[in-house]
């Protein structure tokens, strides 16, 4: 993992972001060394990586709500812009690990051509409320 030293702790983080190469183009397989990272997924790390470390955000530690705004111009699945922006906000020490996220709320925008990302941290104890139907009645699926 990168992180930088001395990270500040903070409550929330929002960063903008490139958008990243859809979950489908993330990997490749191939050459006897199973599942590598893709040349244009490299490629996304090394320029979205510089990109998060100017704008110089904290860390936000333990559990966490992930809000991703990513731009209706990019034409990828909005559920596909998940996956890169977590593994890009854990290796450089934004969040902890991605397992820590709670929570993931993606939407569409129109403003301006990056992925707006925003970690909002869950203070001890707290918790969200469930999202209906989360689990149905056995009986309604049987």
């Amino acid at each position: 993992m990168f992180a930088p030293p001395g990270r500040r702790v903070v409550d929330s983080v929002t960063v903008l972001l490139p958008v990243p190469p859809s979950v489908n183009a993330l990997y490749r397989h191939g050459g006897g060394k199973g599942p590598h990272r893709s040349d244009v997924y490299r490629a996304w790390i090394d320029g979205a990586g510089w990109r998060l470390q100017a704008q110089r955000p904290g860390r936000v530690p333990g559990p966490y709500v992930l809000l991703l705004a990513v731009p209706r111009s990019s034409r990828m699945d909005l559920d596909n812009s998940v996956k890169a922006v977590s593994d890009l906000l854990q290796r450089h020490g934004v969040v902890d690990n991605d397992r820590n996220a709670v929570r993931a709320l993606l939407e569409w925008h129109a403003e301006h051509d990056e992925v707006a990302v925003t970690v909002r941290g869950l203070s001890d104890g707290a918790a969200l409320e469930p999202i209906a139907p989360v689990r149905p009645p056995l009986e309604a699926v049987a």
